[in-house]
């Protein structure tokens, strides 16, 4: 399988590509600093600058005010009368007062006291009689009611661009960091599943690139199987057809030909020979693919001492009469499995008989040891022949595999051994034997004393 392209990344950044959690904080992070440098540099500044614009027009307005009434006071030559209706018709107020700083001339705008914002100015007028007058003007800006609507709607408008602008970072890194690859991986899948086309590996280390390269070594295993699958069919097809051809030859001849008594008798013993042949093939086939299942005979829960016991009673005699010794050891009696009997003896059964085929000793000699190992219960089967070399250990397993080059399909054996431990929740290994031989340990899961 092919692994994508290696990009560069941030020395440190390796902490942040871990968990899809961590690239949650950091949006929830950025979130919180992005809000932050908007509300200072959009919301705040925005709405400081629009106060700030709204006090100097009507800064401008009362310096205006104020020269225009030190116009008029200068060319009335200070008329305090022809003042007040000049102020009334425009609702200014006003204070003049002397160069002695007493107060000549006062009055206030009309609506000072109705609540609105009034805006002062100082000036000075110089009347042609030389005297120096100080003016002070209040111009009313606009009242509570006006002034509230106007910063509303600014708030208002600053904190619509606000939210668009938050939400818009925020989906963005949401985007990049995660709902990015998550399509990339469905369109993977999708690819896989309408093409066939292997997935590659993803170079991240959260969540999804974990998923992607997980999906990358199941669509492998698949693959794999799917392979050995079909090998394993067209093994079994050739092996059955060649003990078939020569039962379709021999049955041909014996319809076809006048053929001798012990002629036929042959043929006959022949073609018995050749269909034994394919029921060993075909017996096998379906022991290999019943081997994982557990509903055909039930689960139970028993000692190590009833099953290595059973199996005691199931093949010494047996073996005995064929010239090999058989020898069982229980090192822990009082461990408890749960295990399916027919099955279990099944696999000690192909174990045994592995043995007797390919082990190559003159005086065959097979022992079972049962003990604890932490929690599980290893039962080490040995034999005294001549081993497996270490390269070959693993591939003995294989449902393909046999030593012997004239047949395809042998090897199911110890692929059915394998298939039954798997479903017990066990693992299967070859080891060399201390001394010579080969040793199968097989490791099945004990239950605790008083549970089920």
């Amino acid at each position: 399988m092919d692994v994508e392209r290696r990009r560069w990344r941030i020395p440190g950044s390796g902490w942040l590509e871990a968990r899809l959690t961590r690239k949650m904080v950091l949006i929830l992070l950025g979130a919180a600093v992005l809000g932050w440098l908007m509300s200072i540099a959009l919301f705040l500044r925005g709405i400081g600058g629009y106060v700030e614009n709204t006090y100097d027009a009507a800064l401008n307005d009362a310096e205006e005010q104020a020269d225009q009434i030190a116009s008029f006071l200068a060319g009335s030559q200070g008329d305090l009368r022809n003042l007040e209706y000049y102020l009334s018709d425009r609702d200014v107020g006003c204070s003049l007062q002397d160069s002695t700083g007493q107060v000549i001339f006062q009055r206030f705008p009309r609506t000072q006291d109705t609540g609105r914002l009034t805006i002062s100015d100082l000036s000075e007028v110089e009347l042609r009689s030389g005297e120096t007058l100080s003016l002070r003007v209040w111009v009313s800006a606009m009242d509570r009611q006006g002034l509230k609507s106007l910063i509303n709607r600014r708030v208002f408008s600053a904190l619509i661009l606000f939210n668009l602008s938050l939400f818009a970072g925020v989906g963005v890194l949401l985007y990049l960091l995660i709902v990015s690859p998550i399509v990339s991986l469905r369109r993977t899948m999708r690819t896989y599943s309408e093409k066939g086309t292997l997935p590659p590996r993803s170079t991240r280390f959260d969540e999804v690139g974990r998923l992607q390269n997980t999906f990358a070594d199941l669509t492998g295993v698949l693959q794999a199987k799917e392979q050995s699958e079909r090998r394993l069919i067209a093994s079994i097809s050739h092996d059955i057809k060649t003990p078939l051809t020569s039962v379709l030859g021999y049955s041909q001849r014996l319809l076809s030909a006048q053929l001798k008594p012990e002629t036929q008798t042959r043929y006959l013993q022949s073609i018995h020979d050749k269909g034994l042949a394919i029921k060993s093939i075909v017996d096998e086939f379906d022991d290999y693919l019943d081997a994982g299942l557990r509903d055909e005979d039930p689960m139970e829960l028993a000692r190590a001492q009833q099953l290595c016991d059973s199996l005691r009673q199931e093949y010494e005699d047996e073996l005995a009469d064929a010239g090999v010794r058989f020898t069982v050891r229980c090192l822990n009696p009082e461990a408890q499995l749960i295990y399916n009997p027919a099955h279990m003896r099944r696999c000690f059964g192909n174990l045994i008989g592995n043995s007797i085929r390919h082990s190559g000793a003159a005086n065959l000699e097979l022992e079972l040891t049962c003990r604890r190992q932490g929690d599980q219960l290893a039962l080490d089967f040995a034999d005294n022949g001549k081993g497996v070399p270490e390269d070959l250990r693993q591939a003995i397993f294989e449902p393909l595999y046999t030593s012997d080059r004239g047949r395809k399909v042998s090897g199911l054996g110890l692929a059915i051994c394998k298939s039954i431990v798997t479903a017990h929740g066990g693992t299967i290994a070859a080891l060399d034997r201390v001394g010579g031989g080969l040793l199968i340990r097989i490791c099945l899961p004990c239950v605790q004393p008083g549970g089920q």
